[in-house]
């Protein structure tokens, strides 16, 4: 039965159905492997969050280190071996993260993410959703855009929910989806902090925004758009972000993928200065490539723009080798410069540009554990190790 299931599984692989296997993150380096597209793993078809039948057993195949044959096996499932009803899938999330300082010597550890998630599916429809807990923070005002309840003033416990939709399927190729939801805009990467991340405000810890999305698989081609109407979860209708997100991706050759991301939201007030309407957008192109298995690069570059700056830019280079199954070794590079501000000279950062460099080791040393160590160089800032250990449901 075992063997049958592995020529199984290798039979779709080599019809070519196209995966992208991360649990909890779609790593987008999976190109290596040859496969581009996410929905055949992932619930949400641009990737992350909660898996589908076939994204666990890629996951525990072509992601986890192997240590014991035959694969795939029961440890794929949900909680390493329980079988999931036929119209759910379950998920979770859980990590512990320590920042260490070096500059000033000080280190902190703290639970970074605990989150449960899942989808039902009626038919055509479907439905996502994810709950975690996490803590407030006035100097880190991630957890509090998320919030569903919970003190954000007292640094209290929240309640968050950085995801939750319903969808509607047509076709095998086309989805339309309402609810909270990612931003599809660039490259996918679990580094939130990365630049090209946070400087778009397109990170999937909690820069969600409501609205409405249309998604389109078909070949070699994949993308989505989404017309935001702010963020309901958090503050007044008065700072709500409106506009739009998209990105789309073509695959040139097996290996082999270039996209393109387009942005511009705008509110009524600035949140933190309150001086009038602002808006801000970012326009970019992805690359993603392995020329030799063990090898993948990868690239995003965005131009910048503003209220109250000139055009800036922020951009990220990658190499990842895996030199054995579920180890990684990677090197990045990444600049910044938000644009020159309307008042003032330049400052670092702003008119001026700023380069970061990532040594990380990330290992995926069994099904559902992975331990990963950053090292964080950034101009005009003291260096950071970071390290973390994820267990992915």
């Amino acid at each position: 039965m075992r063997l049958a299931l592995r020529v199984l599984v290798s039979g779709l692989f080599l019809l070519g159905l196209q995966l992208i296997a991360r649990p909890a993150h779609a790593y987008v380096w999976m190109i290596r492997h040859g496969f581009a597209e996410c929905g055949g793993c992932h619930v949400d078809p641009m990737g992350g969050e909660t898996l589908t039948g076939m994204g666990r057993v890629a996951g525990e195949s072509l992601l986890a280190q192997h240590w014991v044959e035959p694969l795939p096996s029961d440890r794929a499932k949900f909680a390493f071996g329980v079988t999931e009803p036929d119209d759910v899938r379950l998920g979770g999330s859980f990590r512990v993260l320590s920042v260490s300082d070096l500059k000033s010597d000080k280190t902190a550890v703290f639970p970074m993410q605990a989150d449960a998630y899942g989808a039902a599916f009626l038919g055509r429809f479907s439905l996502g959703l994810s709950l975690g807990l996490s803590r407030a923070s006035k100097d880190y005002e991630h957890a509090s855009l998320a919030r569903v309840l919970g003190d954000v003033e007292g640094e209290g416990v929240l309640l968050v929910s950085r995801n939750h939709w319903l969808a509607y399927s047509p076709t095998q190729s086309l989805m339309l989806r309402v609810g909270r939801l990612n931003l599809p805009f660039g490259l996918r990467i679990p580094e939130h902090t990365a630049w090209v991340r946070s400087e778009t405000l397109t990170d999937r810890e909690s820069d969600q925004l409501d609205g409405a999305a249309v998604a389109f698989t078909r070949g070699p081609f994949r993308g989505e758009l989404l017309l935001a109407v702010g963020n309901l979860q958090a503050w007044k209708p008065a700072f709500q972000q409106r506009g739009y997100s998209a990105f789309a991706e073509v695959v040139v050759l097996r290996r082999l993928a270039l996209g393109a991301s387009s942005m511009v939201l705008r509110a009524p007030r600035e949140l933190e200065v309150d001086q009038g309407p602002v808006s801000r957008q970012a326009h970019g192109v992805t690359v993603r490539y392995s020329p030799w298995t063990p090898i993948v690069l990868l690239g995003e570059a965005n131009v910048l723009k503003s209220t109250g700056a000139g055009w800036g830019y922020v951009g990220m280079a990658t190499v990842d080798v895996e030199p054995l199954r579920g180890l990684h070794l990677s090197l990045a590079r990444e600049w910044l410069d938000r644009g020159e501000p309307d008042v003032g000279g330049p400052v670092s950062g702003r008119g001026r540009s700023r380069d970061g460099t990532w040594w990380t080791l990330d290992w995926f040393f069994a099904p559902h554990l992975e331990a990963r160590v950053d090292f964080v160089q950034r101009a005009q800032r003291g260096n950071v190790i970071q390290a973390q250990l994820h267990l992915f449901l």
